[in-house]
């Protein structure tokens, strides 16, 4: 007999991971723009079909045919990772896994499976981003600094075109001494910028939402903070998988071995819809 319902205890982490997630908020969710059964059955890869290159406008010229451009499909390709949070429960103890202790086991599972999904959606910013920004220093930020990663996006700055910007909490002191986040004479600066709500610790430019996170934030070899500003659907993921639980009985332990496990990808879609900030850019 399960010690745990699967469904109940599936959607209750489902629950959890989306209130964990903190670079996971700045991404969207593709499954949906996926065929189903190509998701199902994708093997180690998943393919996120994304428009390489628009029609272009042409001047009419009266009694001459238009010639039709090709819209450029291209696929890029992410490979699945099987991500998995096993724990143990001991028959003297599996009458305490309701209530309380239940809420606890799935606020720690939620919480780490967000943890490395927020990871992984960093490594997919490291490794395909264009725009990048050297920073003066390895643990603060300037005004400077972050007018230099607005600039890369030309024209295209409009606030509610941005999906948010992370960083990571080494940083929450530089932001909170800017004049510009905290002072509202400033135009921009909201009300209660330095106020931490659910991770957001304010609005920059208007209504970018400016995120702490530390997951994968901070590089451990170099030393340094990482920072993104990030474009509304140019990072995205997938889940090949929704989130599952398997048991199995240790009968010489007297113990029940619970594993919930989830199949997903990540990808940043569009290589110039981020911008990385860090001394070593």
């Amino acid at each position: 007999m399960a010690i745990i319902l699967p469904e109940i205890f599936a959607q209750a982490v489902n629950e959890k991971l989306g209130v964990s997630l903190r670079i996971g908020r700045v991404a969207y969710n593709a499954t949906n723009d996926v065929d189903d059964g190509a998701i199902r059955n994708a093997g180690e890869t998943i393919h996120f079909p994304t428009i390489n290159r628009v029609a272009k406008a042409v001047q009419v010229v009266k009694g001459t045919p238009l010639v039709p451009d090709t819209i450029d499909m291209r696929e890029t390709t992410a490979t699945i990772k099987h991500m998995a949070v096993p724990f143990r429960v001991f028959d003297v103890e599996q009458i305490q896994i309701k209530g309380n202790a239940m809420n606890n086991v799935v606020e720690q599972v939620g919480t780490e499976m967000a943890r490395q999904i927020d990871a992984d959606l960093a490594d997919a910013m490291d490794q395909e981003a264009v725009f990048k920004v050297p920073t003066s220093s390895d643990s603060a930020i300037t005004l400077d600094e972050l007018y230099a990663a607005i600039g890369y996006f030309d024209d295209n700055i409009d606030t509610n075109t941005f999906a948010g910007i992370i960083i990571n909490s080494r940083l929450w002191n530089s932001f909170i001494r800017f004049d510009e986040f905290i002072k509202t004479e400033y135009g921009w600066s909201n009300q209660n910028n330095g106020v931490v709500r659910d991770g957001v610790i304010g609005y920059m430019f208007g209504g970018i939402p400016v995120i702490v996170c530390n997951n994968n934030t901070f590089d451990e070899t170099l030393n340094e903070c990482k920072t993104y500003f990030v474009k509304k659907n140019s990072l995205g993921y997938i889940f090949q998988r929704d989130i599952s639980l398997k048991e199995q009985y240790e009968a010489l332990l007297l113990a029940t071995n619970v594993v919930a496990s989830s199949l997903y990808t990540t990808k940043l879609l569009d290589s110039k819809g981020c911008v990385i900030l860090r001394k070593t850019a």
